[in-house]
């Protein structure tokens, strides 16, 4: 099952960018939880909003090539929706709040690779 998963990633052009979003997306989960505790957050907040930043950025990617080959589906599109609205509004709130929209954010991210093999 482990090398057939690694195997349909590596032949699927669109799969390929939902890796590093997942990476880019706990690098920065990770990195909020520190910011969350530390009192100088000033210098970290531009690091953490170009690390969401690369994780809209490959998932948009995933999104168009994805849609060339014709796979995209609702949960595709509700799961980029998921990172373009839900998370972005949840920094208004509560500092836990967001960290935990954040981590259902990151359990979505492996269901789009998921959603392929079904």
């Amino acid at each position: 099952m482990g090398s057939d998963l690694i195997s349909k990633i590596n032949s699927s052009p669109s799969l390929i960018w939902v890796v590093p979003a997942i990476a880019f997306h706990a690098i920065n989960v990770f990195l909020g939880a520190y910011m969350s505790f530390r009192a100088s957050t000033a210098r970290l907040l531009p690091i953490h909003k170009i690390l969401y930043f690369a994780v809209v950025f490959c998932l948009a990617y995933y999104l168009v090539l994805n849609q060339f080959h014709g796979e995209n589906g609702i949960w595709e599109y509700l799961v980029g929706l998921y990172f373009i609205t839900v998370i972005p509004v949840s920094k208004r709130w509560d500092v836990l709040l967001h960290a935990f929209v954040s981590i259902v954010g990151l359990t979505f991210l492996p269901l789009l690779i998921l959603l392929q093999f079904f």
